[in-house]
């Protein structure tokens, strides 16, 4: 069984005064809350693509078969410089398992969001997406604050979501039981 750990979300105004391009003020998360969904509750992920900060094309569908960990991030946000070892340590760990890591960096520079990886050693890429527009189709899932986490199973369902600041400790069990999941029969 997987541990779930709840708590209530708060979440501070927005950054500089500045709300997506939804409208949402997307503040730092104050505490955390994750969720694990069973298969039969789990929602096909949208599309999510983009450019990285290094400029390299990124499509999750083509990692579809693979357990995906998506981080949604800005190096503005104190609660992700917390969990940014975290991720760096969950990513080393679970990459045996064929798991792969996927930043989304919001409402940031380039500058800034390059300085914070090589500064937390996070090796996986990330997209810049400085106008939060790339998490838009996750709608009811979408971030609500950051940082935010999600797990897509290896047929690209959300499978968990966390939100606020995670531990390698509480999160390495979801992840391992997502990838220690057996893919869904195809065909007919």
């Amino acid at each position: 069984m997987l541990a779930v750990t709840a708590g209530t979300l708060t979440a501070c105004g927005s950054v500089d005064g500045k709300t997506d391009k939804s409208g949402t003020a997307l503040g730092a998360a104050k505490t955390s809350t994750s969720q694990y969904l069973k298969p039969g509750e789990r929602t096909l992920a949208p599309p999510l693509t983009g450019t990285s900060l290094t400029g390299e094309h990124i499509d999750i569908a083509r990692w579809r078969g693979h357990v995906v960990v998506i981080n949604v991030w800005g190096s503005w946000c104190a609660p992700c410089r917390k969990e940014a070892p975290e991720l760096a340590r969950l990513a080393k760990e679970t990459k045996p398992l064929g798991v792969r890591f996927l930043g989304v960096d919001i409402r940031d520079s380039k500058t800034a969001a390059t300085a914070f990886e090589k500064g937390y050693g996070i090796t996986y890429p990330s997209i810049f997406d400085p106008d939060s527009r790339s998490m838009l189709g996750f709608k009811s899932l979408a971030p609500r604050a950051v940082p935010t986490t999600y797990v897509l199973d290896r047929s690209g369902k959300v499978a968990a979501l966390s939100i606020g600041p995670l531990t390698a400790r509480d999160f390495l069990p979801i992840i391992q039981g997502i990838a220690d999941e057996k893919p869904a029969p195809t065909g007919r």
